[in-house]
Order: C-alpha cells, then structure tokens, then sequence
C-alpha cells in the first residue's frame, strides 16, 4: 500500500482532517453547554382532549447580566490565551508508518475556550452563570399521552460563559380520570344499568371530554354491549380527526331487595320466559363487545 492509496483510505474511513479539526472545535462548544432540565407536568383527561398552557417556574443557572454572560468582571474583557493564540486547540505533530500527522486537542490552558479571564466576574466568579428563577410558557398539545414528551430546545441552563444553552424536556403525565378508560386515541364509558332500565330500554346520558351526550339504548339490552358514539374520544397527535367513545352497558344486580321487590320480582319471574343458551353466537357477542 503506498501514501496516496492510505491517505484515500483516511479520508473515506475518518473523515480526514477536517473531522479532526471540527471534532476539536465542536468538543469546546459542548464543553461549555449548559445542561438540560427535565419537569414533569400533570394534565388531565379533558386537558388531552382540548390542549392546554402552562407556565412552568425554573430555578436553574442563568446568564450573568452584571458581565453579560462573559465571566470578567465589569470593564474588563477576558484576553486570548497566550499557549493556543486564542484558538482553544494545540496541535502535535507525529510521523508513522503512513507519513507525518497532526493530533489537535483542547488547550490545556484554557480548556478549550481560546480565551483566559485574568480579572473574574464578583457576582458569577468566572463563569458567567448565577442562580435565578424565570418562566417559561409551555403548549400541550392536543392528544398527548404519558408516552409523549416535548422538548424546549434552549430553553434549559445556560452555558458557561456564553456557551449554548441546554433544553428543557417537560415529560407528560395524565391523570386518571374514573369516568373512562383509555385505549390508544379512543375512550370506554361504562353505563351501568338496571334490570327494567335493560328490557325496556332508555335514553341515558353519558359524558364525554366535550359535554355531554344522549345514547340510546334499545329495549333487550344485554350486558357488555358497546354503543359508539364517533368523534368524541381523543384527538390524534399530529394525524388530524378524533377516536370514538365506546359506551359499555352493565347491567346491574341489587344485592338488597326490599319485601315489594321480591314479590314484584316473583311475579315478573313467573311471566318472564327461559334465558337463551350460551352457544357460540352468545360468547361471540361478548368477546366482540369487549374488543376481544
């Protein structure tokens, strides 16, 4: 193998020296940055279905307005670094087996920074940061679950000496809310019912995360069957449209009847007809009507 072909094969694998070069510069930068905040905002269920603002406080590492972020003290300025002339790299050169090369890393000086402050900052003591509280307004978007984060690009601690501010991650937590049950961008309502409201049937009244709505229900409802009401579940993220709310009947057995409801209920058994067989056709309602 000769100079040029290892050469072509330093280019293609590494990236040559430009990468060399750049890895060094984007190192400082990354040195300096400041570091990401994570929060946790609690949102609930009809929050999800229409969005919502908050304003988040944040106690972190601002940028000192007394040196303006540069960590000298006021009415002076820090100075190039006499060991890298204010490039925040050395460089060292070296011979090997393919010919002469050049290693470049952050000046041990001033760490990577090109500059040195001889005078600090009395109020941030050289680095250009101090503790402060401020607020940040944050929009939840509509749709959004426990799995779903947003990210604040800038918005978290500043960096040392003007370096790049980190971000601000503020994870979603949902509340539970015992009037539904979740499933994906669909909500599930359960409508208990009595033994007279299910034969001979009604129109009940069920909530949504939009108000509330009428469903009716037929005479001769059985248990776990789901009545849809589409358009009033939740909205789908960054899709456009809303799921379904799934309304799921129980009927309901009393524990405690009353001496005129067991006779009423005594006469009733004696005019009511057998209960149907549990054949496939039975089950195969159920598993339908639970999603199965």
């Amino acid at each position: 193998m000769d100079l040029a072909e290892a050469l072509n094969i330093f280019m293609r694998d590494f990236g040559g020296f430009d990468s060399m070069f750049g890895g060094a510069v984007r190192a400082q930068a990354e040195s300096r940055r400041g570091q990401d905040i994570r929060v946790t905002v609690k949102v609930s269920l009809d929050e999800v279905a229409t969005g919502a603002k908050r304003t988040i406080k944040l106690k972190t590492l601002e940028r000192c307005t007394v040196c303006d972020g540069q960590g000298a003290r006021k009415g002076t300025k820090p100075h190039s670094c006499g060991t890298c002339g204010g490039s925040g790299e050395v460089r060292r050169a070296a011979r090997s087996l393919f010919g002469q090369f050049v290693s470049v890393a952050p000046c041990p000086s001033c760490n990577g920074e090109g500059t040195v402050i001889a005078h600090p900052c009395e109020e941030c003591r050289g680095d250009g940061r101090i503790r402060a509280e401020r607020s940040v307004a944050v929009e939840i978007p509509a749709g959004v679950s426990e799995q779903n984060y947003l990210t604040l690009r800038g918005q978290g601690a500043a960096g040392a000496r003007n370096g790049p501010s980190g971000d601000l991650l503020v994870m979603i937590e949902v509340k539970d809310d015992e009037r539904f049950e979740r499933d994906g961008d669909n909500l599930i309502h359960d409508l208990p019912l009595s033994f007279s409201q299910a034969a001979l049937g009604l129109t009940a009244t069920v909530p949504t995360p939009y108000g509330d709505e009428k469903v009716v229900v037929p005479p001769g409802t059985q248990t776990g069957t789901v009545f849809r009401v589409k358009g009033k579940g939740l909205p789908r993220l960054g899709q456009g449209g809303k799921g379904d709310l799934n309304v799921r009947v129980h009927v309901w057995t009393p524990e405690t009847l009353t001496e005129e409801q067991i006779r009423l209920f005594k006469e009733v058994g004696l005019l009511e007809g057998a209960p149907p067989k549990r054949g496939e056709s039975f089950w195969a309602r159920i598993r339908e009507a639970l999603g199965a």
